[in-house]
C-alpha cells in the first residue's frame, strides 16, 4: 500500500477514535458514508415530519410562503398525534377577547409567568418568542377556519386571564379546519404510514434530505417499535430547502423514559398518542443536534392540581400522609411515584369532606370524576378505609391530627398553610376518596432551537442549515415545570414561524 495511503488512513483511524470518545463519530461517519450511494426517489421544496398541530401550521406557512412543493409525512395511520387527543386550551397575549374585556397583558409578563412556573430553567428568549408571536398567530388561525368560545379561561400560574378553548372538541376542533385548509385551499399533500429513519446530510453537516420507510405499520406490542420494526419500503427524499421536525415528544418510549425518569415506572399512565417515541429525536442527536431538559417531564391528574390541596392525601398502605398537598403538581408527582415504588405500584389516595369538595374551583372536571367512578363518595371513614382498603387505625389517627392542625390553622407535619386553605379539614360527612394519579402527559425536554426554529447543533453552537423543529419535539420553551395551557401557543407559535423560515431557505 502507497505509504501516503496508509499515513492518510492511519490518520483517519485516529482521528475517527477520537471522534468516537467526544461521542461525535456517529454524524460524521454518516455524512461521508451514506450520501455516495444515495439514489433520491422523489424531490420536494420541505418535508414536514409530523401531523399534529405544529406540523400542520409548519406546512401550511410554508406554502402561503412559497414552497408549493411541501408534504407532511406521518408514521401512523391516523393523523394529529397528541394534538388531536389534547384540550389545546391556548394562551394568548392581547386577544380580541382581552382587549373587549379590557384586561391589560404583554408577552413579557407571559414570559414571566412561565419562566416563573419553570423555576427560571427556560430559555427565555425562545419563551419571549412564543409569547410575542401568540397575538398574530390567533386571528392567522381563525381566518383559517379555526373557532373559540368567546370567553376566557383564568387558570392556575396565569397573572391575567388570557386563555382561550376551541370550539368542537379540543385539539381535534383546531386540526380539522386547519388540515381541510391545508389539503383543500393549498391542495397540500399529507402521506400517512410513512416513518422517518434518518436525515442526510452532506459534507458540510447540511440537510440533504431524509430516509423514509412507506407503508409502515407501527406495532404498539413491540418492546421497542424504532428498534424493532422492519416494516415498510426505504425511500428517500431530497429537500431544496429543508425539513421540519414536528414529532411531538417521547412519553410513550418506555425504555427511554426509564434512562431518563428511573422511578416512573411503565405502570404510571401517560396521555399521549401512542406513537410518541424517541427514534426520531434518537436521529437528530445522531445527526449532531443540541438536546435539553431531556429529564424533564410534566404530570396532569383526574383533577385539577389546585383542588389536590383541599383533602389530605395518603399512602393507602399505612393511612399516612407523606406530603403538603398544596406542593406544586411536580412535587407532588414525585412524591407518589416514590410512595408507589415502595407499594408494588399501588396508588395513594386523597381523601376529602364535604367542606373540601364544595371548595373546587373546578366543578366540571369534579362532576365528571365523581360520573366516571374515578372518585367514589362514602358515608363515613370507615366505609371509605373498607371500600378503599386503607389501614383504617392508620386512617383515623392521620385525620385526627390532620384536623387538628387545620383548627390550628397550620399543618404540623408538612406546613401546609391551612389557614389560607379556610382550615378545610376532613370530618364532614359524606366523604370523598380519589386516586392520585399522576399522568405522564408532555415532556419539556427536545431538540435545542432559536428564535428562528433552527435546530442548533451540538459542536458549532450555530443552526444546522436546512433543519427546523417546533412543538414538543423542542426542549428548554418552559423549564422544570410547564405552565397549564402553553403547549397549544407553543405549537402554534413556534410552527408559523418554522414554516415561515424554511420557506425563506
Amino acid at each position: 500500500m502507497n505509504e501516503k495511503i496508509k499515513q492518510s488512513r492511519r490518520a483517519f483511524l485516529k482521528g475517527g477514535l477520537a471522534l468516537s470518545a467526544m461521542g461525535l463519530a456517529p454524524a460524521v461517519l454518516a455524512k461521508s458514508s451514506d450520501n455516495a450511494a444515495i439514489q433520491w426517489d422523489e424531490t420536494f421544496d420541505v418535508v414536514v415530519v409530523g401531523s399534529g398541530l405544529a406540523g400542520t401550521c409548519a406546512a401550511i406557512r410554508a406554502k402561503e410562503n412559497g414552497a408549493n412543493n411541501t408534504i407532511i409525512i406521518e408514521k401512523m395511520p391516523v393523523l394529529g398525534g397528541t394534538s388531536a387527543i389534547s384540550g389545546l386550551n391556548f394562551s394568548v397575549v392581547n386577544s380580541h377577547l382581552q382587549k373587549a374585556q379590557g384586561i391589560e397583558d404583554s408577552a413579557a409578563l407571559f414570559a414571566e409567568d412561565i419562566s416563573k412556573a419553570g423555576g427560571y430553567q427556560n430559555h427565555r428568549d425562545l419563551t419571549l418568542k412564543m409569547a410575542d408571536t401568540t397575538t398574530r398567530v390567533l386571528p392567522w388561525a381563525i381566518e383559517r377556519g379555526c373557532r373559540f368560545h368567546d370567553k376566557l379561561k383564568s387558570l392556575g400560574g396565569h397573572s391575567v386571564p388570557r386563555t382561550l378553548y376551541p370550539v368542537n372538541g379540543g385539539g381535534k376542533g383546531i386540526l380539522r379546519p386547519l388540515r381541510r385548509f391545508y389539503t383543500q385551499d393549498l391542495q397540500g399533500e399529507i402521506r400517512r404510514r410513512v416513518k422517518f429513519d434518518k436525515l442526510h446530510l452532506n459534507a458540510q453537516g447540511e440537510v440533504m434530505g431524509i430516509q423514509v420507510r412507506e407503508q409502515y405499520f407501527f406495532d404498539p406490542n413491540l418492546g421497542n417499535d424504532d428498534r424493532e420494526n422492519t416494516t415498510g419500503t426505504i425511500k428517500h427524499y431530497r429537500v431544496t430547502k429543508g425539513v421540519v421536525m414536528a414529532v411531538g415528544g417521547y412519553s410513550r418510549d418506555v425504555e427511554f423514559r426509564a434512562m431518563e425518569f428511573p422511578n416512573i415506572r411503565d405502570y404510571i399512565p401517560t396521555t399521549t398518542h401512542r406513537g410518541a417515541t424517541a427514534g426520531a429525536l434518537k436521529s437528530l442527536v445522531s445527526a449532531g443536534a443540541q438536546t435539553v431538559h431531556l429529564s424533564l417531564m410534566r404530570f396532569a391528574f383526574d383533577i385539577p392540581t389546585e383542588d389536590l390541596q383541599w383533602g389530605a392525601l395518603v399512602d393507602p398502605k399505612t393511612g399516612q400522609r407523606f406530603i403538603s398537598e398544596k406542593n406544586n403538581r411536580q412535587v407532588v408527582a414525585e412524591a407518589i411515584c416514590n410512595i408507589m415504588d415502595r407499594n408494588d405500584g399501588r396508588f395513594p389516595l386523597n381523601i376529602y369532606d364535604q367542606d373540601g369538595i364544595d371548595n373546587f374551583h373546578d366543578k366540571q372536571r369534579l362532576h365528571l370524576a365523581l360520573e366516571e367512578g374515578m372518585m367514589v363518595k362514602y358515608d363515613s371513614i370507615e366505609a371509605l378505609a373498607r371500600g378503599e382498603s386503607i389501614d383504617l387505625a392508620g386512617l383515623e389517627a392521620t385525620l385526627k391530627r390532620y384536623n387538628e392542625d387545620a383548627l390550628a390553622g397550620k399543618d404540623s407535619q408538612f406546613g401546609k398553610d391551612m389557614g389560607a386553605l379556610k382550615q378545610v379539614s376532613v370530618k364532614r360527612a359524606p366523604f370523598y376518596a380519589i386516586k392520585a394519579r399522576p399522568k405522564f402527559n408532555y415532556t419539556q425536554g427536545g431538540v435545542l432551537i432559536n428564535e428562528n426554529a433552527q435546530v442548533i447543533n451540538r459542536d458549532t453552537a450555530q443552526p444546522i442549515k436546512g433543519l427546523y423543529a417546533c412543538g414538543e419535539a423542542t426542549g428548554g420553551l418552559f423549564g422544570r415545570i410547564r405552565l397549564t395551557a402553553c403547549s397549544c401557543p407553543d405549537a402554534f407559535a413556534f410552527g408559523v414561524i418554522a414554516g415561515e423560515q424554511v420557506a425563506k431557505a
